[in-house]
């Protein structure tokens, strides 16, 4: 039964008002629903055969479908890994590298299936977070994307943020003023989670864009390492490890009743203050001291 409604299209079953048509073509591309409440949503079921999808802490995500987010990043992280250990394993030859892509692909795989099995996504939304990871890893590991952010000012930088953040706004009242509510996944996660403790706030669109906005003000502050000394592990890795443990303490008493501006204030400080601690106070902290006189003498000489 799983298998049946996972192939058939979606279907958005929400008004969606006489607005310009592109506008409205955009919308019906990325609002997509996830199939936890499309099988209670969709005509394509009578009553005697709509499925009984099980549900867990997984299922009930408050996000639009498309595309997948989890594979999304997946994607990408597992893409930078791996291109580093392929880059060292090229000197086991061919094989080493060909084992490697076969474990990425297959990692990839089984994230989709998992994140299906849930009911979380349909396979096309896998697929298109698949692709979408990877073209935007390509995209930000090229040298000619690299070199660009190396020759922005601080200032640009944080102009750069400026006009996202103004993008993003943008967008949500805009939904707004056509009449359509850009919360609308997460009245329907409510309509149709049967446990509604099964719904994560950090899980919506509203919060992600919260997350990564104030993880990009870092960014931007401190902008692209170009040259950096070697990190001593024995003091990188433990320092790590402890700022990861006190940012999941940290973000696990996020004040949940004093307010969103609260809330969501609270969430860009930590993003911002920990992506900043580990692009500035690791390297500052875990870095190996060079003698000078060494350094100088082991630049190469020209002729």
């Amino acid at each position: 039964m799983i298998s049946k409604y996972l192939i058939i299209s979606t279907q958005t079953n929400f008004y969606i008002p006489d607005i310009p048509s592109c506008w409205c073509f955009t919308f019906r591309i990325l609002a997509e629903d996830r199939p936890f409440w499309w099988v209670r949503e969709t005509k394509e079921f009578t009553t005697l055969n709509r499925p009984k999808l099980y549900q867990n802490e997984l299922t009930c995500e408050p996000s639009p479908g498309n595309p997948s987010g989890h594979l999304m990043t997946s994607t990408t992280y597992l893409y930078v890994i791996f291109s580093v250990l392929e880059e060292a394993g090229m000197q086991y030859g061919r094989t080493a590298v060909i084992v490697l892509r076969a474990c990425y692909y297959l990692s990839l795989l089984l994230i989709s299936v998992s994140r299906m099995y849930f009911g979380c996504h349909f396979l096309h939304q896998c697929i298109i977070g698949i692709l979408l990871g990877i073209g935007m890893t390509k995209l930000t590991m090229s040298l000619s994307f690299e070199k660009y952010l190396t020759k922005l000012t601080r200032k640009r930088r944080l102009g750069y943020c400026s006009l996202i953040c103004l993008i993003l706004f943008v967008v949500y009242w805009g939904q707004k003023l056509f009449g359509v509510d850009p919360q609308w996944s997460v009245k329907m996660a409510f309509k149709w989670c049967d446990d509604p403790f099964y719904l994560d706030p950090s899980t919506t669109l509203v919060f992600s864009i919260i997350r990564l906005t104030g993880s990009l003000v870092a960014f931007a502050v401190v902008g692209p390492v170009l040259r950096s000394a070697p990190l001593d592990w024995r003091r990188s890795v433990p320092l790590t490890l402890i700022m990861m443990t006190i940012k999941w303490i940290a973000i696990s008493y996020t004040p949940r009743y004093y307010g969103v501006i609260i809330y969501y204030l609270y969430t860009f400080l930590i993003h911002l203050l920990f992506t900043y601690g580990y692009m500035r106070l690791v390297p500052a902290t875990a870095s190996v001291l060079v003698d000078s006189r060494v350094q100088r003498n082991s630049r190469p000489k020209i002729n």
